[in-house]
């Protein structure tokens, strides 16, 4: 009897861990999503806003974006026809360059720069709309006098290549400054 318990239970074990789970479909994206907001034009930039809560308002401003030929999916913020500089990514200069030690001017360290910031992820095979993912990561911020500090960012949003919308929330890991590990912030783009 106790053999045949055990052979039992060995059974429902094996057919268990023999079960199919499929993880949710993801399509190759056409290669256009990203570049709806992008030119190759070195003063190019798309309309970027943050909604500023205490306000209540739309505010715009400027970060240069970066695509990539061999990863078209991929989209980020830098500026990479002046090397060593970046951008106001996610508009992270002006929220933490009031913080105490600012952030340095200093060539190789100026601005901020994302490679990579949002991953575009279709509906389905060439869907002209879809999510979006903010690849979670640490971005490093330098302060005047050399030293640094990581904030996290991950999030999630949509795209729309017809009505040329990117939405997306930004949550930021602040704990490196003494804030809160779940900071959200919401923007949007067109080109």
């Amino acid at each position: 009897m106790k053999t045949l318990t055990t052979l039992i239970t060995l059974a429902v074990i094996a057919a268990l861990g023999c079960s199919k789970q499929f993880a949710e479909p993801t399509y190759a994206p056409s290669g256009t999503a990203a570049r709806v907001w992008y030119k190759n034009d070195p003063f190019y930039r798309p309309n970027a806003e943050i909604f500023i809560d205490s306000q209540q308002v739309w505010r715009t401003f400027i970060g240069f974006p970066v695509v990539y030929d061999n990863d078209p999916n991929k989209y980020g913020f830098g500026n990479p026809y002046v090397p060593g500089k970046g951008t106001n990514a996610l508009y992270m200069l002006t929220i933490y360059g009031r913080l105490p030690g600012g952030l340095t001017s200093d060539s190789g360290y100026y601005n901020v720069s994302i490679p990579k910031c949002f991953e575009f992820l279709p509906e389905k095979p060439d869907a002209t709309k879809g999510t979006l993912n903010v690849i979670e990561q640490k971005i490093r911020l330098y302060r005047r006098d050399k030293t640094f500090y990581d904030i996290g960012i991950k999030g999630g949003g949509t795209y729309d290549e017809i009505t040329q919308l990117m939405e997306v929330e930004v949550i930021f890991d602040e704990t490196s400054v003494g804030g809160a590990a779940d900071v959200k912030r919401k923007y949007r783009f067109k080109p």
